[in-house]
């Protein structure tokens, strides 16, 4: 039996699941808002209490590592890195717009489907954007892009699959195609689950040493 338990406070609420063998046993969602650092290490404890197994019983920790919230990313990599060295077990690092785009691989909403486009917002005409294949290959890294970046990835793609936070008047400003989009940028936590499961098996671990949250953009701090 392989145990993993997944971390993601990539977005404003957290949430913590734990599968076995890629299938979901226990799920915590966090309601509160930017409360992860006061309830991650709750929601664990309760998460493992509604598995029924001991910390001492998990064989990974699967991290959610942005982009998302500077705190809150760098919670869920602090705490998984900590159980990880506690624990002498290894940590699987994936990114949000990998995670979305997994999402359709595993559950493709219509036919024809070739490229994933996982657009998210950052700020006012600035996107974090990936590309990947309807079989889930990265083809474009995530990056931190601008306006008339996103016009020319899409104009070069032909008919993607969006899933975005951004308005409908985004797409219609910049006159793509779509094949399909979807507004729905939640985690899907069973999908992760055969993700992270796979892999465990393939041994995709990150280094504990140098693994650092995909914050995507230039993070300004002040003296």
């Amino acid at each position: 039996m392989s145990y993993i338990l997944h971390i993601d406070t990539s977005a404003e609420t957290s949430e913590v699941s734990i599968a076995e063998n890629g299938v979901i046993l226990a799920e915590i969602v966090n309601s509160e808002v930017r409360n992860h650092a006061q309830a991650i290490n709750n929601m664990i404890e309760s998460a493992l209490t509604e598995a029924g197994i001991a910390i001492k019983q998990l064989n990974a920790i699967a991290v959610c590592s942005g982009p998302g919230s500077y705190t809150g990313l760098r919670i869920a990599m602090a705490t998984a890195k900590g159980i990880c060295y506690a624990s002498d077990i290894p940590l699987i690092s994936t990114d949000k717009l990998t995670l979305l785009a997994n999402i359709i691989v595993q559950n493709p909403p219509i036919d024809g489907l070739e490229e994933i486009v996982p657009i998210l917002t950052a700020r006012e005409g600035e996107y974090f954007l990936g590309v990947y294949t309807n079989n889930g290959i990265c083809s474009k890294k995530p990056a931190h892009v601008l306006e008339n970046q996103v016009i020319e990835i899409l104009n070069d793609i032909k008919n993607p699959y969006i899933i975005s936070d951004t308005t409908e008047e985004l797409f219609y400003k910049l006159k793509v195609n779509l094949l399909g989009r979807s507004a729905d940028i939640k985690i899907n936590h069973s999908c992760w689950a055969v993700m992270a499961y796979n892999d465990f098996n393939s041994n995709r671990f990150v280094n504990l040493s140098l693994v650092t949250p995909e914050y995507l953009k230039q993070v300004y701090t002040h003296k």
